[in-house]
């Protein structure tokens, strides 16, 4: 498994990974972000900023638990000097802590780190002929290694202080081990893979798995009792590492600041330049201590970390002075740092992916399809997630980004979408002409349904479609449109859970020149003011975050709309239908839905029936559907049997009409012959499958009776045919009670 991968069907494209990916190893496939896995560098930036969880970082939590209970061997846990800025406690209440889950040895890293500062004091002190790049930060190596290979002779051949004491550690077992290392740091779990790491550290586990274990096992390292670290090494200058610059400080390397042989690197933006400025040749010979964070102390798993940088930097300084102070005053002497030396050297591989580079030609074609004509058209806004709109269209080119990944463009196609709702209305017009022949059924919901789009046709008051997907809300909504006065006008569909949440208000209300960066000139008219006059279906309204429905309550109950960035109002004349599948009343109790909005929209409501609730009307639906896929796909026209049709009026529909009409277009495709007879319809509709309404989920107790309670009433009705004094009786209760429920559940 790798270091970090992907949770599929949860990116909503905000593009925060693409932005924040040092090397661009994110690409979009299927409206879905995807990691490059050969290119990642592991840096885990992508991991902390997205908000749907889609990244997730491997664990060998369980390979170390069993290591620990395998007493055959002994378990050894090396921690990272940031060590300190991750818990309050003590670090030798830590160590007891870690004795007591089942360590047998606890070692600071700062030992190695110390070792390897005196390496680099030994480096600076010959000749430097070249920029030389510090090799203790994994993702400094990581993007050397996979993206700027010209400068793999720039990194230092020195091992990380991590590989450093396991390596020694490693030699001086005389059983066999198992070295754990604790520390801030994703791309330690890759270090530990590449060839001259072999046979060193076993396993990489984040402070935050520490403190996981820590809490499984019902460890409070605050109430343990301490133990001591094992030693080797009786310089511990190591324990500033984790600080930007604490490499040249533990190598005793001057950091005057009008020393030009040296100097110290830190953060994603300063890398990116050094690593330009070395392949340009404008870097004088140097050693530059860089890392790729603003410290270990800033390492990804420090991101939801409540305290400062500053704070961190503090503490890590303090338990360094403490050290030494005490090592100062301690008569033994554990070993002599002169014994102590690094035997294994660092070998670095060039592991870079060849992507094909488009011509300018194709560049500027890609650039045109996005509407980009001119350098005035590259706003260059980086909403993208790229810095430069060349940069994107070479992504797009490469396959690994979407034309659609455009903010600007984006804006400006849904801008031309009016054209289209029109056109699409004016066909409409062309092909049906009376209702009834829209609406197919004879069934008592279909007359109601038709009674519904006449009765709401004649009134500007609000609409609300309830009802289960695919049922057909859309359609209703958009024949209550043409039946009506306003069926010249615009009808403008917007299904309110594919617009991203930072588009949703820009989409519906406008914005103004300058309201964002992407921002078109002369600024740009929402969807509300394409519909005035018109129709606005707001679909899926339910999904709609809290803040956007305040906003869409003001534009309701005020009939005027102000766009984004803008100061003036502009009033509305504007038809609103709204739609969900949700039940707003368990929403509204959840906190999800504005009770306010509620009352505002919930005006004309319509609970459109479920296809199993009118199974009269499926025949007709069958012969419908039919003739219109047959006609779309220029297909043999078939029958279908008798015993077939049976078999599609007894099953219950759980994705309506919708179903039908996928499951016939499957059918008409796949049947040879000019029948559809019973043994080619899926077997799970033969066995009635999915029509139990606890099959699929856990709902709330009330909700599910209610529905039962409704079918069950229904059921009565029909068996009755609508006489409600009989159908009373029949369920035993009263008629009060029974017409109380009738008006409970809208059943005229």
């Amino acid at each position: 498994m790798p270091i970090v991968s992907d949770v599929k069907t949860t990116c909503k494209k905000c593009y925060s990974c693409v932005r924040g990916c040092p090397v661009n190893a994110i690409r979009f496939e299927e409206d879905q972000a995807e990691l490059i896995k050969e290119e990642c560098v592991q840096c885990g930036f992508c991991v902390n900023v997205c908000s749907q969880k889609n990244k997730v970082i491997r664990s060998d939590r369980k390979a170390v638990e069993k290591s620990l209970r395998n007493r055959r061997n002994i378990t050894i846990a090396i921690l990272a000097p940031s060590v300190v800025a991750a818990f309050d406690e003590e670090p030798n209440r830590l160590v007891g802590a870690l004795k007591k889950i089942g360590f047998d040895k606890v070692y600071e890293v700062a030992q190695g780190a110390s070792m390897v500062a005196r390496e680099y004091a030994k480096l600076y002190g010959e000749p430097i002929q070249k920029p030389i790049l510090t090799s203790p930060c994994p993702v400094i190596v990581n993007m050397v290694e996979r993206h700027y290979p010209s400068l793999i002779h720039h990194l230092a051949p020195i091992v990380s202080p991590m590989i450093a004491i396991a390596d020694y550690i490693k030699k001086q077992q005389k059983v066999s081990s198992d070295i754990v290392f604790f520390g801030p740091c994703v791309a330690k779990k890759t270090e530990i893979d590449k060839e001259y790491a072999k046979n060193t550290v076993d396993y990489v586990l984040l402070f935050s798995e520490l403190k996981a274990m820590f809490a499984e096992n019902e460890i409070y390292p605050g109430k343990v009792r301490p133990a001591a670290f094992n030693h080797f090494y009786e310089e511990c200058r190591g324990q500033v590492f984790p600080v930007a610059g604490g490499l040249l400080k533990a190598a005793e390397i001057s950091t005057d600041i009008l020393n030009n042989k040296i100097t110290v690197v830190e953060g994603k933006k300063e890398v990116l330049e050094t690593f330009r400025a070395i392949e340009e040749g404008k870097l004088e010979p140097m050693l530059i201590d860089i890392l790729y964070c603003k410290g270990c102390i800033d390492g990804p798993d420090f991101f939801h970390d409540n305290s400062s940088l500053q704070y961190r930097k503090r503490k890590v300084i303090e338990f360094a002075n403490e050290s030494i102070a005490k090592r100062a005053g301690d008569p033994e002497k554990p070993v002599k740092k002169n014994k102590v030396q690094i035997s294994r050297r660092v070998y670095y591989k060039t592991l870079q992916q060849q992507r094909t580079i488009p011509s300018e030609e194709e560049i500027r074609d890609i650039l045109a399809k996005s509407q980009k004509y001119s350098k005035e058209d590259e706003l260059n806004c980086e909403a993208c997630g790229y810095e430069t709109c060349r940069e994107k269209a070479i992504a797009v080119y490469q396959g690994i980004a979407e034309l659609q990944m455009c903010l600007p463009y984006l804006l400006g196609q849904k801008e031309n979408e009016v054209y289209y709702y029109k056109k699409r209305v004016e066909n409409f017009m062309e092909s049906v002409k009376e209702i009834d022949d829209r609406i197919i059924g004879h069934s008592d919901a279909i007359r109601a349904i038709k009674n519904f789009i006449v009765n709401a046709s004649k009134t500007n008051s609000n609409v609300l479609l309830l009802g289960e997907s695919g049922t057909g809300k859309t359609y209703i909504a958009n024949n209550i449109h043409l039946c009506g006065e306003r069926r010249n006008e615009a009808f403008v569909h917007i299904n309110c859970s594919a617009i991203p949440k930072e588009l949703i208000e820009a989409e519906l209300f406008g914005y103004e020149e300058g309201a964002f960066t992407g921002a078109r000139k002369g600024g740009s008219p929402g969807k509300f003011q394409q519909a005035d006059r018109g129709t606005i279906f707001l679909d899926e309204i339910a999904d709609m975050s809290p803040a956007m429905q305040a906003k869409l309550l003001q534009v309701i109950q005020d009939k005027e709309v102000q766009r984004v960035g803008g100061q003036q109002t502009i009033p509305l004349d504007v038809k609103i239908i709204t739609a969900t599948n949700k039940d707003l009343q368990e929403e509204i109790k959840k906190g999800n839905f504005r009770e306010d909005l509620y009352h505002r929209i919930n005006v004309l409501t319509f609970t459109v029936p479920s296809l199993r609730e009118r199974p009269e009307d499926i025949p007709l639906l069958v012969e419908y559907l039919m003739d219109k896929l047959t006609k779309k796909y220029q297909l043999p026209l078939k029958t279908v049997s008798k015993e077939a049709m049976k078999v599609l009026c007894e099953y219950k529909w759980p994705g309506n009409v919708r179903e039908l009409e996928n499951l016939l277009e499957r059918l008409l495709n796949m049947v040879e012959g000019s029948q559809i007879r019973e043994k080619h319809v899926p077997l799970h509709l033969w066995k009635n499958e999915n029509i139990n309404p606890l099959a699929n989920e856990v709902q709330p107790l009330e909700s599910l009776l209610e529905k039962v309670e409704k079918e069950t009433i229904l059921n009565a009705l029909k068996s009755t045919n609508n006489n409600r004094t009989k159908a009373a009786n029949l369920l035993r209760v009263s008629r009060s009670n029974f017409y109380e429920k009738l008006k409970k559940y809208g059943i005229d």
